[in-house]
Order: C-alpha cells, then structure tokens, then sequence
C-alpha cells in the first residue's frame, strides 16, 4: 500500500509550491465555512473531548514520526485527530498511507511550510492550503475541511482566507507544552487533567518534537475516561458531517 500511494502522490510532490495571484475582493474561491471563523472548543454540555496531534516541519528540517503515539491511540480504541503538513506529507508517505487506513483517525490540513500565515500575501496563504489539501485528498481519498494554524497565530484577514476556501479553523484551549524538551511526560499529563473540560480541544505533536508526548498519552485517556469524557475526533465533538469522499 505503500508503494501504490508513493507512485499516486509522486507527480503532486514534484510539482513546486505555486505562486497564486491573491483573488480579487468577492471572488475567493470556494464556500465559506460554516459557523465561526475559529474554533477553540466543542459543545460545552456534552462529555466529549478531542485528542489532536500535530505533523508538521519546515522545508529543510525534517521532522519525525512518533509511532508509540499511534501504537497507543490504537490500542486503546481512542479516537483523535492529526493535522498534516503537506511538506511533512512529501516526506513521509508511507506515514501518511498508514495514518489514512486506521478508521479511528481523521486528518486535517496544517499548511504547506508551517509559515506565520500574517507575513503571507492571499495568493501565497492560499497555495500553503490547496496544495496540502491536493497530497492529503490524494493519500485518503477523501476531503476533510479542518485546518490548523501554524503555531495558532492569525489575524482576522487570514481567518477569512480561510474560511472562504471552505476549511473550519481549529484552534484548541488545552495547551501542554510537548515541544518543550524540559516539559515531563508527567507535567503534560497534570496540563490535561487541569486543563480538560466537556468539549476541550487537546493539543499534541507526533512529529518527534512532542517529546514526552508519548509517554505521557497513555495515562492521559486513562484519566480522561476515568472522569466520564468520551475520545472522538475533531468532526465528532463539532458534529460537523462525515469527511465527504472526493
């Protein structure tokens, strides 16, 4: 399966970032999304929280996979959603082939380069998106419309963007720290446990630079179950519809 998904994204990663000309005001294309333009938490009367985790590098520095994140997430039945980067993507396609065949999971856009999209013109905020949507819809064959911030930063004029390419931006309102080397695995689990209430937004990395993340997960949903809280993906706690085939 690996091979096939590496032959069927090969001509997208050979083509070059394209250079967009910024549309003209009332013509961006795509249907808004729907609701606010971001998203922070779930329905705050419903026990339901989403474990998120983020894939992203810049181009040059390449990041990892953390496997034992995944192993975890599986073995436990645990639902969760993961925010690609489509250069993180380039570089790691089998990865991604196995991240799209595991039904618990749901993968969402996190840009292109992971760039401050504030210093980016419309045209070239626009390219970061549909050329990580065009690696993404190729590797599940389906069309998922969340996106995530690099490093959650934005202004009112990129969330617009946004959403009028049809995407719902998620930001999260649980903070644990995993990029941080000196963050223990037992500090990132005291932040969920502080943190987490009914439709919390957990922010995670699996990309390697989450680096007690995995030692810290599987304590994480033990007591998030244990408090009554019920694992879904992002789609689920939003009870936005199912990723629509493309």
């Amino acid at each position: 399966m690996r091979k096939t998904l590496l032959f069927a994204l090969l001509p997208l990663l050979l083509q070059p970032l394209p250079t967009l000309a910024a549309h003209p005001e009332g013509t961006r294309p795509g249907s808004p999304a729907p609701g606010p333009l971001l998203v922070s938490r779930g329905n705050p009367d419903l026990p339901r929280v989403a474990l998120t985790f983020d894939l992203c590098q810049r181009p040059g520095r390449q990041s990892g996979f953390d496997e034992t994140i995944v192993d975890i997430l599986v073995r436990k039945g645990a639902q969760a959603t993961f925010f690609l980067g489509g250069d993180w993507i380039r570089t790691h396609p089998g990865e991604t082939a196995r991240l799209a065949a595991i039904p618990l999971f749901e993968l969402g856009n996190h840009s292109w380069s992971h760039p401050d999209l504030r210093t980016l013109d419309e045209g070239a905020l626009v390219a970061e998106i549909e050329k990580t949507q065009q690696l993404l819809e190729a590797a599940t064959g389906r069309s998922n419309r969340l996106f995530r911030l690099p490093y959650g930063w934005h202004d009112e004029r990129t969330l617009a963007v946004i959403a009028s390419l049809g995407f719902t931006t998620i930001q999260w309102d649980v903070v644990t720290g995993d990029p941080d080397p000196k963050v223990s695995a037992a500090a990132i689990r005291r932040a969920v446990a502080a943190g987490t209430r009914n439709g919390s937004i957990i922010i995670l990395h699996a990309n390697g630079r989450g680096w007690h993340s995995a030692e810290a997960l599987p304590g994480i949903i033990d007591d998030l179950r244990s408090r009554g809280f019920e694992l879904v993906t992002v789609s689920g706690l939003l009870d936005l519809p199912p990723d629509a085939p493309r």
